[in-house]
């Protein structure tokens, strides 16, 4: 049996809700991982992207990498593949490069793989890094390469950082189907999802481990479900056994949906059950009902919340508009919509592929499709006015 460390989605040097508080959530609970994959002794460690939020990341988030490193030295080797956040533009280096004398990157512009031998065993490692939509041909042709070499006697582990159409809830964005990736490895230590799946795939397990801290609102549900961490994998010729590892210093984050009618009541009810909390937390309020006074609202918040809380954010729903606000996006059809409205095929089309992308925070892949469309455009006007 090895024993990795598998996570993913840490994103150093975001700073939500631009709060240095946040930012240094972040560096925190990397600090706690470190010190819990030493406890769990794994001897690989696998980042499967996004380890940086941004491919130019500020100086504290190389320094808590750099903390997180020394805290692994001589104790396990760390493998990583890039995610569609650190990934630089236009063939830059990726912050990770800072530490390659202490760290593998695998994947950078195809698959790539590496075989150790960890206590008489053959341990295969192999990975790609992101590939956005446009390049799933590219993506699908390396995934066909490295499952040729994949040794039956091996414990093999396949890294990457995609979206699977089967795991990933909104229509049209993932960038691989399940029936395109590989089924001969053991492990398949993913990342890009930021809430935790696991599922039996092939001959072994496919593993989100999800992001280690709350980037987003709507993971909040995920986090009181299932918590946010890392997995600890015991990996067998034969037997894969998956472990949760949850971390104690996520800073809460709490929705909460109050009455107008009783709504000073209901607040300060609230407040009490976060009088134990060991970090201030962030609280996304909702109020709703009829002939709601909202300035009120906003400043009984502001009365109440101040240094009971590190941030929040309100929604006021009055209650002729409840049933606009509940509406589900998946109920529209978005591309025939923009049909209707563009009236025209390309522009539609270009909408749509933007719309994908950003309704994921997909930015630098937002980007880079509407480089593409204004190329095109550009190339368009050149052959026009050739004679």
């Amino acid at each position: 049996m090895v024993r990795i460390a598998h996570f993913a989605d840490t994103h150093l040097g975001f700073r939500q809700y631009n709060l240095e508080e946040r930012e240094q959530d972040f560096y925190d609970v990397m600090d706690e991982i470190a010190e819990k994959i030493v406890e769990e002794r794994a001897e690989i460690v696998i980042h499967s992207g996004d380890l940086f939020d941004s491919p130019k990341p500020p100086a504290q988030a190389y320094y808590a990498f750099k903390k997180f490193l020394n805290k692994l030295e001589g104790k396990a080797k760390v493998f990583a593949v890039l995610g569609d956040h650190d990934t630089p533009k236009r063939r830059g280096m990726p912050p990770h490069k800072v530490f390659d004398d202490r760290i593998r990157i695998l994947g950078l512009a195809s698959g790539e793989h590496q075989t150790l031998n960890l206590k008489g065993e053959e341990v295969f490692i192999a990975g790609i890094s992101h590939f956005g939509r446009r390049y799933r041909d590219l993506l699908i042709e390396e995934l066909k390469k490295l499952e040729t070499l994949v040794s039956k006697n091996s414990i093999s582990i396949l890294a990457l950082h995609q979206a699977i159409d089967k795991f990933f809830s909104i229509e049209d964005v993932y960038e691989l189907r399940v029936d395109e990736i590989p089924r001969n490895f053991k492990y398949y230590a993913m990342g890009r999802l930021h809430s935790r799946m696991l599922a039996s795939f092939g001959n072994g397990t496919l593993a989100y481990s999800g992001s280690t801290e709350i980037i987003k609102s709507d993971e909040i549900a995920d986090w009181e479900k299932s918590g946010k961490g890392f997995y600890i994998v015991d990996i067998g010729k034969e037997d894969v056994h998956v472990e949760k590892v949850n971390l104690e210093r996520i800073r809460p984050q709490l929705r909460v949906r109050w009455d107008y009618k009783n709504f000073e009541e209901e607040l300060e009810k609230f407040l009490n059950t976060i009088e134990d909390y060991k970090k201030l937390p962030i609280v996304h309020a909702t109020v709703e009902g009829r002939e709601v006074d909202r300035q009120k609202v906003q400043q009984v918040l502001n009365q109440f919340l101040a240094k009971r809380v590190l941030h929040f954010r309100s929604k006021i729903i009055e209650e002729t508009e409840r049933e606009f606000f509940e509406m589900k996006t998946g109920e529209m059809n978005i591309r025939a919509l923009l049909r209707e409205y563009f009236e025209n095929e390309k522009i539609s089309e270009f909408a749509y592929e933007l719309f994908k992308a950003l309704r994921i925070g997909d930015i630098e892949e937002a980007k880079k499709i509407a480089e593409d469309y204004l190329r095109g455009l550009r190339q368009n006007d050149v052959e026009k006015s050739s004679p």
